[in-house]
């Protein structure tokens, strides 16, 4: 049995209508029946939070995979983060946990309408971020952001609050974790075989 962590903000959390839910946990884990699915997702966290975590919250679970979603409060302008912190934290938090191990993922698209103080330019900014690590760290990597923008529909993928993320939105962030954590699995075999 494999043990599988998602560690993000409330997006990775499954906040949805209001309230926390198991909907992207729940998802991940039909996904895969024979292993554990843990979140120890925490809304409202930046990486500034999570990297004091790490050891903690997910070295001490001994997970096999861990899934990194956070961005979409590092890019907000309150409180800002800047994309060199960015960077370190991510960094710290995947050499703590171990490269093979982790599966990155970039700051989700975000209606910069309804949220001023998360701009399209920062979106960007910080997927260039998290996708130069991901290169450099060698560690099997998403482009969450491009992936919604890419549909034609992309606020269907988002709560009225243009942040969260709807059914739809999960569908998609399911439709992309899984071959991912899938392709992750295989090349541990891989490691461990070699």
């Amino acid at each position: 049995m494999k043990k599988i962590v998602l560690f993000g903000d409330s997006i990775m959390a499954g906040f949805h209508d209001g309230v926390m839910s198991d909907i992207l946990t729940d998802a991940i884990q039909k996904n895969f029946p024979k292993d554990e699915v843990i979140n120890v997702s925490i809304p409202g966290y930046k990486t500034s939070n999570a990297v004091t975590r790490v050891e903690q919250d997910i070295v001490s679970l001994k997970p096999d995979i861990v899934i990194l979603g956070f961005g979409a409060n590092d890019i907000s302008t309150t409180d800002e983060i800047k994309p060199g912190k960015f960077s370190t934290n991510l960094s710290t938090m995947i050499e703590t946990i171990g490269t093979s191990k982790v599966i990155l993922l970039s700051p989700p698209y975000t209606d910069w309408v309804k949220n001023p103080t998360r701009p399209w330019t920062r979106q960007l900014q910080f997927e260039l971020v998290t996708e130069h690590l991901a290169k450099q760290m060698n560690v099997s990597y998403i482009d969450l952001l491009h992936q919604m923008t890419n549909r034609s529909s992309v606020n269907d993928l988002l709560q009225k609050d243009g942040l969260h993320f709807t059914k739809d939105g999960y569908i998609l962030l399911e439709s992309k974790l899984v071959p991912e954590i899938k392709a992750t699995l295989v090349k541990q075999n891989e490691l461990v075989s070699n």
